[in-house]
């Protein structure tokens, strides 16, 4: 459409009809000639295997329509994960702190470990420490790229009882005099030092 003011002349889209050439006279009274309108949908989406938090999913076709008669557009849905009271993602590999006693770190032992697919044997060797580390290969989550799939890492760590029997508190302190009368060398070293700390043997 052009207008005219003067010796002006402004060519702009025409109002009505928005560029398309055409004017619904008897307008539909709940699209008002747009051909559409908006509704509330609920569709049942297929999540791929391993998505990860922040992905999106596309839905074909369900985007918003073509004003100009064209095909509809996509409808993108942005996955957010819930956190598992269990496993911790770090990409495709999964995190398990797994509780483990004394006795089962320095003696070692079998223990079932649970996994997205049921539940597997963990050898724990003697002598395990603290926040050591066991991979699982295989056995975390699967690349949505179809990548394979990733590892469970088990990382121990040496739960202390509030409370002990009578039995267990007895062990405790016989254990407790034994390593008071046979020392590590570690704890040796440790020990002499201190003591040279406070005599004054060490120089420092």
């Amino acid at each position: 459409m052009v207008q005219s003011a003067g010796i002006l002349r402004v060519q702009t889209t025409c109002p009505m009809c928005h560029g398309g050439g055409v004017v619904i006279a008897d307008p539909c009274g709940d699209c008002r000639g747009n051909g559409y309108v908006k509704d509330r949908v609920k569709l049942d989406i297929a999540i791929p295997a391993g998505v990860d938090d922040g992905m999106r999913v596309r839905l074909t076709g369900e985007g918003e329509p073509s004003p100009d008669g064209g095909p509809r557009g996509d409808c993108y849905c942005f996955v957010t994960i819930r956190p598992h009271r269990l496993f911790q993602r770090e990409g495709d590999h999964l995190l398990l702190r797994l509780p483990v006693t004394y006795s089962q770190a320095a003696l070692g032992a079998t223990i079932e470990v649970p996994t997205l697919t049921g539940r597997a044997e963990l050898q724990v060797p003697a002598g395990t420490q603290s926040a050591e580390l066991f991979r699982l290969r295989g056995r975390g989550m699967p690349n949505p790229r179809g990548g394979g799939l990733g590892d469970l890492v088990v990382q121990v760590y040496i739960e202390v009882p509030k409370k002990l029997t009578p039995r267990q508190e007895e062990l405790l302190r016989e254990l407790a005099d034994v390593e008071n009368a046979h020392v590590s060398p570690q704890r040796k070293s440790f020990l002499e030092k201190l003591t040279g700390y406070f005599t004054g043997e060490n120089g420092i």
